[in-house]
């Protein structure tokens, strides 16, 4: 969470921003710009500002980076227009709700949520002053993907690897190590070795990729520095293929690929026991990422189940 306070005569001004993006983050940046804007507003970002005006800038953990969503003031301080920018290859749902309203009209009434285009900003509310004397406060969560996205795979999903290539899978479906949270009920853990090509199980779009992390084990700090690739799917849910060997990215945000395509080589980043690919298939779920359970394509094409100890083979 993000706090941010805002004083002006008679006025405060408290912005909280929650991002509950899934786990781990997928960003590139190393430093955090903190600047005012035109209309005085501070502003936080991993982007450094296109004007010459004074800017502090600090070196940022990745776990720390922001996400790639905005809240901007498209009216004015006395009464803003709230709009979100998402710079996400992919959809994002946002909720905004009011906190410490006084003599305040929101239009629509908060809480209000609204799904964010990729790309795109979208105007959500506006605030009105009721009298001279106001203060407002609001919070703001984001969570990748639209929710109303319905599984519906065009086939089983290829193994995440060339054909002809065998991996056994050391975790599956609902694995004691790992695999209790929602977002990972129904991940696969593949045991493969160290800078295996890992191949796209389904095609779409890449809405992330990151291979910046350089380290792994099984510390709790390693939880979010896993190297991944998240891509989108056509139907709307995402799969993610993670814990991927350092600057081994072969793919870029909002490139188009194909079933198939090398998207980048195994590791052992993150929090992990050894080399693996893990791979799990998400959607929003109403504000909170969920795994969905799926099949593999078998060696005659017929979809598998997932089990530990079962040897995948590429058709």
């Amino acid at each position: 969470m993000k706090t941010r306070w805002y004083c002006r005569p008679a006025h405060w001004i408290l912005l909280a921003v929650t991002l509950g993006l899934a786990a781990p983050p997928l960003a590139l940046a190393k430093k955090l710009y903190k600047y005012k804007d035109a209309s005085g507003a501070w502003v936080f970002t991993d982007k450094p500002p296109a004007a010459d005006i004074p800017v502090e800038v600090r070196p940022l953990p990745a776990s720390e980076l922001p996400a790639k969503i905005s809240v901007r003031n498209r009216g004015t301080p006395d009464s803003p227009v709230l709009a979100l920018v998402n710079d996400y290859y992919g959809p994002v749902e946002v909720e905004i709700t009011g906190q410490g309203m006084e003599n305040m009209r929101a239009e629509p009434p908060l809480p209000v949520r609204r799904v964010v285009p990729a790309r795109t900003e979208t105007t959500v509310v506006t605030l009105k002053p009721m009298n001279t004397r106001w203060r407002y406060g609001y919070q703001v969560r984001a969570m990748l993907g639209d929710p109303a996205a319905v599984h519906r795979p065009e086939q089983a999903y290829a193994p995440p690897f060339a054909p002809g290539q065998r991996f056994p899978i050391g975790q599956a479906f609902e694995g004691s190590f790992s695999h209790q949270h929602p977002q990972s009920r129904y991940a696969v853990d593949i045991s493969v070795p160290l800078g295996t090509p890992i191949r796209a199980a389904r095609a779409g779009v890449v809405m992330e990729a990151t291979s910046d992390f350089f380290d792994g084990g099984t510390d709790p700090k390693y939880k979010t520095r896993a190297n991944a690739v998240r891509i989108l799917h056509d139907d709307g849910t995402m799969a993610v293929y993670a814990h991927l060997h350092p600057d081994s990215a072969r793919v870029a945000p909002g490139q188009r690929v194909e079933r198939g395509a090398w998207l980048a080589n195994s590791g052992n980043t993150g929090y992990s026991t050894g080399p693996h690919l893990h791979f799990v298939i998400q959607r929003n779920s109403g504000m909170e990422l969920v795994s969905i359970p799926f099949e593999f394509a078998g060696a005659n094409g017929q979809g598998i189940t997932p089990m530990a100890g079962t040897e995948l083979s590429a058709p």
